[in-house]
């Protein structure tokens, strides 16, 4: 559900704006034969699971969401009416009764939006990455939402990973992470960002 108009805010990324562009048929849709890429997110916890135990034991602040953070499956239509932060970036407004967003139990209002997964073609293949979208502009959020669709996951689930931060969720860190500190949701964020070689930062405009 849409609860405004879009304005642009902060980053500006590239990959999130074909998804817009491909969610209003502005791109031709992709063949339904195509391949998986190298990159599927399945969650937080799968995505941890992937390092050595070692680290995980070494570094558990990295290996986990800032705290009064938290991530959620929803099968679509979520059933979630976003408003847009005066700093970027959207949060919920309210819950749609009876829907997805309301019967996981989750979600709240105010809760606002770190990021959510996004599928995106690379040559004869796709991919679904988690992006930081808390200073995104709501309209490239919509398209990354839009662009998970049953034909680009693996199960052909209707599903889309969100993260979100609670009201009063730290934004800046709690000592080093690497030595026992907590990581802030600032320091999270950058963590999700795409290398500068990434085909996910190519500007497809």
């Amino acid at each position: 559900m849409i609860a405004c108009s879009s304005s642009a805010h902060g980053l500006s990324s590239p990959v999130v704006a074909r998804l817009a562009r491909r969610a209003s048929g502005g791109v031709r849709n992709v063949s339904p034969a195509m391949d998986f890429g190298d990159s599927f997110y399945e969650g937080f916890d799968a995505w941890a699971a992937e390092y050595p135990e070692e680290d995980r034991v070494t570094y558990p602040s990295l290996f986990k969401l800032p705290d009064n953070c938290y991530e959620v499956i929803l099968e679509k239509p979520l059933g979630i009416a976003f408003i847009e932060n005066n700093d970027g970036g959207v949060m919920v407004d309210y819950l749609v009764d009876g829907g997805n967003a309301a019967a996981s139990g989750a979600i709240a209002s105010g809760d606002t939006l770190l990021a959510v997964t996004a599928c995106l073609a690379i040559g004869p293949k796709f991919e679904r990455k988690l992006i930081p979208s808390r200073y995104i502009d709501f309209d490239t959020i919509m398209g990354a939402i839009g662009s998970n669709e049953p034909r680009f996951h693996k199960k052909r689930k209707n599903d889309v990973i969100l993260q979100f931060a609670r009201p009063g969720a730290p934004y800046e860190n709690d000592g080093d992470p690497f030595e026992g500190g907590n990581r802030g949701v600032t320091d999270y964020l950058k963590s999700l960002e795409f290398p500068v070689d990434s085909p996910w930062r190519v500007n497809l405009g």
